[in-house]
């Protein structure tokens, strides 16, 4: 696409060998001087990288906003995992070199992005083998490299897609992960193993010094992060209903079935709202936490419902008839949690709403009449809003 632009519009000569070769074609403009100002601000279709991001992007936005992986390195320009942690509701930002990622560290793990990125600092992503004497780029990858080897020694690496095809870019990628001595190195690409070693020599054998535990899973990165994912917020939804089943057991006289201790059958989107949930945040803020806090009377409240017969929905229960999510009060004022959870027409989707763990002291959560969708008062929180004794006297559990 670049060439085929610059062949039309400015020059009808250039040589047709290079329309296959990008790495070729940006060290051309190189050697014009015009690669920042002609080939990274005219020529490259920043465009093609504004499309829709797919699962994989989200569970990495999700990973890295928990804080549930160390970090995550990216070589690509776009923003589609940026994209899916805004969509989330969080303030996030990528990082282009060690010390952005450490001041970054402070809100999320970092998204280091060491071939620069179509958000920030366009002018200085890496094109041509050249540029990696420029003093901009080779000082932000000095930079990585140290953060790297302070804070990502001995982890365990999942390497989605083994790299570039790019020969250079597997060169700055080699150079920073050397002497990082992971514990495992895991590699998602659908290539069969034996064009692993060749398309990436220098991870391969990183990949398989003696003490690395070393495994292929040919399948799409995508497909694998969004079962990852999936697999991560079962287990944090198990962890809400274990630490329930003592109280329910002691309240209620009855063996927890186990079968009852279980979250299935929703995808990582819905986890995604189930975890909200449990957090007691509202749609349009992020999921923030790794593991959950605070959910004894939570978890009590779901087992409550699962041994009444409720049917899970992605988004709480049906119960005769009536639609109901469980939300975590944790000791706030009903009226605060239910102010708290005044969400767009498409998420009000109960007709039950239950804070555990809040108490209901009878005050008002504003002093302004709720409105209507499209007034100019802003809608009310939708829904009942019950405390946990409440909500066994309305739903008879």
């Amino acid at each position: 696409m670049c060439f085929d632009e610059y062949q039309l519009t400015i020059d009808p000569l250039i040589d047709p060998a290079l329309r296959h070769n990008l790495e070729a074609l940006a060290e051309h403009f190189v050697g014009l001087k015009t690669l920042k100002p002609v080939f990274i601000e005219h020529l490259v279709p920043w465009k093609e990288f504004e499309r829709p991001p797919n699962p994989g992007h989200a569970a990495v936005a999700d990973f890295l906003i928990t804080k549930t992986i160390v970090a995550g390195l990216s070589s690509n320009y776009d923003k589609l995992i940026e994209r899916c942690a805004w969509d989330y509701g969080a303030d996030f930002r990528g990082s282009l070199d060690g010390e952005q990622a450490t001041v970054a560290s402070y809100k999320q793990a970092p998204l280091l992005k060491f071939h620069g990125c179509s958000h920030i600092d366009r002018g200085s992503t890496v094109w041509a083998p050249s540029q990696l004497h420029d003093p901009t780029i080779s000082d932000r990858i000095a930079k990585s490299k140290v953060w790297m080897a302070a804070n990502l020694r001995q982890k365990d690496l999942l390497v989605v897609g083994f790299w570039s095809d790019w020969d250079y870019l597997n060169q700055v990628l080699g150079d920073a992960v050397e002497g990082l001595d992971p514990l495992s190195v895991t590699v998602i690409d659908p290539s069969p193993t034996a064009n692993l070693q060749v398309k990436a020599p220098e991870l391969w054998a990183l990949a398989h010094l003696p003490h690395v535990t070393f495994s292929h899973i040919q399948e799409s990165g995508a497909d694998a992060l969004d079962k990852l994912r999936q697999a991560f917020s079962e287990s944090y939804a198990r962890q809400v209903l274990a630490a329930g089943r003592d109280l329910f057991m002691a309240k209620t006289g009855v063996a927890c079935d186990p079968a009852w201790l279980t979250v299935t059958g929703l995808d990582g989107e819905a986890l995604y709202d189930w975890r909200r949930d449990a957090e007691g945040v509202p749609a349009g803020k992020p999921a923030m936490t790794r593991s959950p806090q605070h959910v004894d009377l939570l978890g009590y409240f779901h087992l409550l419902l699962r041994r009444a017969g409720a049917i899970q929905q992605p988004r709480g229960y049906m119960l005769a008839a009536k639609s109901i999510r469980v939300i975590n009060g944790a000791g706030s004022d009903i009226s605060i949690v239910a102010k708290r959870f005044i969400e767009a027409p498409a998420a009000l989707t109960a007709d039950v709403f239950v804070a555990a763990g809040s108490m209901d002291l009878g005050l008002p959560g504003h002093l302004v009449r709720p409105g209507t969708t499209g007034s100019v008062v802003r809608p009310g929180a939708g829904g009942k809003w019950l405390t946990i004794d409440q909500a066994q006297v309305e739903l008879d559990i």
